[in-house]
């Protein structure tokens, strides 16, 4: 075990530090370099969706040669599912397909990591084919969204005692202020609003409570 671990990490963790950014140009996620200690040669401070994208992304690249091959095509099956289960699109084929392949994709998980690593949550990998196919795109289920907003909130509480009311007087706080910008900005009244917007021409009527 000590000589496996002999290797030489540091260039690799280097080419991470310089090459973590490389999915997050457009925001598809953070900036994982920040997260490399080239000290202790681990990630730190990754949030769930950064691990996303690692065991989606950056899983076969990061131990492509640190591997043994048979170990190595164990995480890029891995990679695989994940990629395709996570598309925007799914393949109806390829779910059946997996749903088939995935129970021996656990089986082999089984063989290299200890007892204690296999708990419910890998045994969770034999029924995500089946629910792509009954519930469709895994992008309109999963909580990345809800946690986004979710964050937003906790930022807008100041006084932990009061949770609730502090984010109730930040959203009335918000609805108060695009009120006003909408309604009583002249400028944005006219591009954005959808009132009739009121003009000094008089009406064209003869009944009395029509005019000015």
């Amino acid at each position: 075990m000590g000589k496996e671990r002999s290797v030489d990490h540091e260039p690799n963790i280097v080419l991470s530090r310089k090459k973590g950014n490389r999915y997050s140009n457009d925001r598809y996620a953070a900036n994982l370099k920040r997260a490399v200690n080239v000290k202790t040669e681990k990630l730190t401070g990754l949030k769930s969706h950064d691990y996303h994208i690692i065991i989606e992304r950056l899983l076969p690249v990061m131990f492509r040669g640190y591997f043994k091959d048979d170990l190595w095509r164990l995480l890029a099956e891995l990679n695989y599912f994940y990629r395709h289960l996570c598309a925007k699109t799914v393949s109806k084929s390829l779910m059946v397909k997996f749903v088939r392949e995935i129970p021996v994709l656990v089986c082999k998980l089984e063989k290299v990591f200890p007892p204690c690593f296999m708990n419910v949550m890998q045994h969770l990998l034999i029924h995500l084919p089946w629910e792509a196919l009954v519930d469709g795109p895994v992008q309109c289920r999963w909580m990345y969204p809800i946690e986004r907003q979710l964050k937003k909130l906790r930022a807008t509480v100041r006084n932990k005692a009061r949770v609730e009311s502090c984010i109730a007087e930040a959203f009335a706080l918000k609805e108060i202020s695009h009120f006003t910008k909408k309604y009583f900005n002249k400028v944005d009244a006219e591009k954005h609003s959808n009132r009739v917007s009121v003009t000094d021409v008089e009406p064209q009527s003869d009944l009395q409570i029509f005019k000015f």
